[in-house]
């Protein structure tokens, strides 16, 4: 029981680091699209989400569940579309919180994101442990 759960928190900490990078991805393109182009939070932020959930599928099925990889039960394309799904909670969390947060609060667009995005990162790492990148064996 103890190797399980030091290997859950090894993936945990693996997800906590590939998240960072998303939160780069997210931040990064949620300013371009507000900033540069002048498109509104409200519709550059689920596009900012949907990259973010991209490059973290990306790394997460190449480095953070990669040991289940010859295990998988479903092929990349049907792990994407599971992880999209699973990530699209963590996503409405963080787009409910971002619009609450600045239009309700006055919160920095930025901020009200990063607390967004934190929010949704128990969810994100829950699905994905037990749903997305579940080996034959779990």
């Amino acid at each position: 029981m103890a190797v399980i759960e030091k290997k859950r928190i090894v993936r945990f900490i693996k997800f906590g680091v590939i998240g960072a990078t998303g939160i780069v991805v997210n931040t990064s393109v949620l300013w371009i699209l507000h900033e540069w182009l002048g498109l509104a939070v409200f519709l550059a932020s689920p596009l900012a989400i949907g990259l973010a959930i991209f490059n973290n599928f990306t790394w997460n099925d190449r480095f953070t569940w990669k040991e289940n990889r010859d295990r998988r039960k479903y092929t990349y394309w049907h792990r994407l579309w599971k992880y999209y799904l699973s990530a699209s909670l963590g996503g409405a969390i963080n787009y409910v919180s971002l619009l609450v947060l600045t239009e309700f609060f006055s919160f920095n667009y930025l901020i009200a994101n990063l607390s967004g995005i934190l929010l949704g990162m128990v969810s994100n790492f829950s699905l994905s442990e037990w749903w997305v990148f579940r080996s034959r064996t779990d």
